[in-house]
């Protein structure tokens, strides 16, 4: 397939924002505030459906080859996508993790077979997929995982724990690292193996957030018995696709598009909210800080596409994508700091309080946002990994 033409992706705009128009679900609209993963908990089936529809419309895996469930599109068409969803500021997808992590495991390291027999479901929502590769002593130093897999005939027995595990209570596979060989060195003795939530000996307890949600949660393996074709590459070669996989988490995403209308929320805030005789639109401070920070967002979605560009080209992310997720997730902070300093005061209430603003939409993400700066690896992580592995500095 040749680059699209100007017309071309004028013409698929059109057709996304008016697919988007008539079928964005009426129920989203008070629950828009939420994370993508409090808001798959709190209406699972309700997004599960709207994932369904996204799909069966043609607007989910555009990129994504046709025989594995997607529509084999360009890059520009993915992002007229994220872009129109952001408009119109539409639901997550339900999958997300499936999507964005495990699918790329499968895809550079997958059989045929498993390609086949996963990807389409993933893509479709058909199957939910959490990851598992935190447990309460292998957050940062994930190489340090104790969960093992035993191979008896065709099978891996798995025990252990994870921990930390968003929608481990909706889905149906989990991709896991588990040690398959304690007596090799810590990094070389891994697996990455899909294992069916649903099998018996596999328990789940759910952890609470200071958001007051529950959307993640501890996963125990008892003897869970795992047929030894869900490994995918070979048996050790676990932390070399977890790597892979982190790349991707840690690289560049369309996700960046959806700071979009908080800034244009901001700023009717800002022009409502009175500092004396003027409105704080006009204060010099809160201009440069509003300015700053749209410069900086408008960096970050320049880079994002010079990296998804890459990728489309068959470059693999590399170390350097933890610059990109560096970059993302401190900044989301600072966005969300300026969020909640428009407010106020106000900005101190939580959701349901009397006269809080916005439902507490800002103060919600501004909580969810320290996230950002933990998961897929920590700030200060991704600082040595960019030292070490990008500048070449040496490592103390």
């Amino acid at each position: 397939m040749g680059a699209p033409t100007r017309e071309d992706l004028e013409r698929y705009r059109a057709e996304v924002r008016a697919w988007l128009d008539e079928n964005i679900p009426a129920w989203w609209r008070n629950s828009a505030s939420m994370s993508s993963f409090e808001s798959i908990e709190t209406h699972f089936d309700d997004l599960r459906e709207w994932h369904h529809k996204l799909y069966t419309a043609g607007y989910l895996g555009v990129q994504w080859p046709v025989e594995y469930g997607g529509q084999g599109r360009s890059l520009q068409h993915d992002m007229i996508v994220a872009e129109e969803r952001a408009r119109f500021d539409a639901p997550p997808n339900v999958n997300s993790l499936g999507i964005s992590l495990c699918a790329p495991a499968l895809m550079g390291f997958g059989t045929e077979a498993q390609k086949l027999r996963f990807l389409p479901k993933i893509i479709s929502g058909e199957e939910i997929w959490c990851q598992g590769y935190s447990e309460p002593d292998a957050g940062s130093d994930l190489a340090g995982l104790k969960a093992r897999a035993v191979r008896e005939g065709d099978h891996y027995v798995v025990t252990g724990q994870k921990t930390w595990t968003s929608n481990g209570r909706q889905a149906d596979w989990q991709f896991c690292l588990v040690r398959t060989d304690p007596e090799a060195r810590k990094h070389d003795g891994i697996g990455f193996l899909l294992v069916d939530m649903h099998s018996p000996g596999v328990e789940l307890a759910p952890l609470q957030q200071m958001t007051g949600g529950s959307d993640f949660c501890e996963v125990f393996f008892t003897d869970v018995r795992v047929p030894a074709e869900n490994m995918v590459g070979e048996p050790t070669q676990g932390w070399k696709i977890a790597n892979h996989v982190l790349m991707h988490e840690r690289g560049a995403s369309f996700d960046v598009i959806s700071y979009e209308p908080l800034f244009a929320e901001m700023a009717k805030r800002a022009r409502r909210t009175r500092k004396g005789e003027a409105t704080l639109a006009d204060d010099s401070v809160f201009r440069q800080r509003y300015a700053k920070l749209r410069v900086e967002y408008e960096a970050l979605k320049q880079r994002t596409l010079a990296s998804m560009r890459a990728v489309q080209e068959g470059h693999d992310p590399g170390p350097a994508a933890g610059l990109y997720k560096l970059h993302a997730s401190e900044f989301e902070q600072r966005l969300l700091d300026l969020a909640i300093d428009i407010q106020g005061p106000s900005g101190q209430l939580w959701q349901q309080s009397p006269r809080v603003v916005d439902d507490g939409t800002w103060q919600f993400r501004f909580l969810w946002s320290r996230a950002y700066t933990i998961y897929a690896g920590t700030s200060e992580i991704q600082r040595n990994i960019l030292s070490e592995r990008v500048l070449g500095l040496p490592r103390k």
